[in-house]
């Protein structure tokens, strides 16, 4: 997993909890190279996984892929596809991306910042308003239901025999 700020490492976290036989660390921490399924954490970038994450996906060639992540920004069912999808393209080709699972998470300070700063150049702007009450909605995430819908999520994903994967 990558996580800047905490959101994707709680998520890794219940991973660990939920499937304890699946190796769980830091991008870069784990030979993945025997694996055939390897679980993917990251934190939205740009409205794709972040760089770090992006580094090392073409040494992944010819794996299954389950990935999971958070976004600030959100709640959105939708938002969270084309959040999948955008990072699922980035995948090498011979990858099988076999199920995903986003959450929205919490925000660094300096975004709220950035939004208030937009607000105040424009107190008319309805959509810096909403970035705005985002911030603050997203404040508690990811949450204990986030956890929940996560751990129920990979056990009914989890393929028979991928419990020692």
């Amino acid at each position: 997993y990558d996580s800047a700020t905490g959101n994707t490492e709680y998520l890794a976290k219940a991973l660990s909890h939920a499937l304890p036989n699946v190796p769980c660390g830091p991008v870069g921490s784990l030979d993945c190279s025997k694996a055939e399924l390897v679980y993917l954490g990251f934190w939205t970038d740009k409205g794709t996984c972040s760089d770090r994450l992006r580094a090392v996906l073409p040494s992944l060639a010819g794996k299954q892929i389950f990935l999971f992540g958070t976004a600030g920004f959100g709640a959105d069912q939708a938002y969270y596809d084309r959040i999948i999808q955008a990072a699922a393209c980035e995948l090498p080709e011979s990858v099988k991306l076999k199920a995903s699972f986003m959450c929205q998470g919490k925000m660094q300070q300096g975004v709220l910042e950035r939004y208030r700063s937009m607000l105040e150049a424009n107190p008319q702007d309805g959509r810096a308003k909403l970035m705005v009450d985002n911030y603050h909605a997203a404040l508690t995430h990811p949450d204990g239901t986030d956890m929940a819908a996560f751990q129920h999520f990979l056990i009914s994903s989890v393929p028979a025999a991928g419990m020692g994967e």
